[in-house]
């Protein structure tokens, strides 16, 4: 495992910022916030290379990761929860970095609702799977397949857990523990079906993946 970085610390900070004027200005200006989350990632990655000489190659890099994951929700969409995703985010994550699964965690979601649709839950699915990208990237190309997919499992959960926090603070009300621990429940079944679908990708096709990306990785010396 890498360390949390400042750069990365300063992503979660300023990503949580977003998420509390998101809730104090209600779901107002949703878009707005969208693409103020999307700029604030931007401009923090792109610290990251003010002296690189690989910018160009990376950023393909990132598009076809972002593209695998939106056009695989796209083609499971008539299926509930069961979304390729956040595993291919994890692959992409583990080879890049932390600061880069973060980009492409917020990209795959905004990008991937101009289909499933715009709304006030966009940067907290931004949010999410940007988190999810960054704990990735703390991971090293050689992180044990069990830990992978423990892993994997976990962020299955890990995002329905954000979203209900989502739920909860926009549309439950009293804010009780009864309720809280009911809207939890109301969305077990599904994160629990993410959650294995991702963890299964990772026991059988991870490692090729890691070893596919990190090829790519390697031929262009990126990150």
């Amino acid at each position: 495992m890498n360390g949390l970085n400042r750069k990365s610390t300063i992503l979660l900070v300023l990503s949580l910022i977003v998420l509390i004027l998101m809730a104090v200005f209600s779901s107002q200006n949703y878009l707005l916030f969208s693409f103020g989350f999307l700029i604030v990632t931007l401009g923090v990655y792109f610290w990251r290379f003010e002296k690189s000489q690989h910018n160009s190659k990376e950023i393909v890099f990132i598009a076809i990761i972002c593209a695998l994951a939106v056009v695989g929700r796209i083609i499971f969409a008539a299926l509930p929860s069961v979304k390729p995703e956040i595993f291919i985010l994890i692959m992409g994550a583990v080879v890049s970095g932390p600061e880069t699964g973060f980009l492409m965690g917020t990209i795959i979601a905004l990008t991937s609702n101009m289909y499933f649709g715009q709304g006030v839950w966009t940067p907290w699915q931004m949010f999410a799977l940007g988190v999810i990208g960054l704990i990735s990237g703390l991971m090293s190309d050689g992180v044990p397949k069990w830990l992978l997919v423990v892993w994997g499992f976990f962020s299955g959960f890990l995002m329905g857990w954000i979203m209900d926090i989502y739920y909860i603070i926009g549309y439950v009300d009293p804010i009780t523990i009864k309720s809280i621990f009911t809207s939890i429940m109301a969305s077990f079944y599904f994160d629990f079906v993410h959650a294995l679908f991702t963890g299964v990708l990772l026991l059988f096709v991870g490692k090729r993946w890691i070893k596919l990306f990190n090829n790519y990785k390697r031929k262009y010396d990126l990150f």
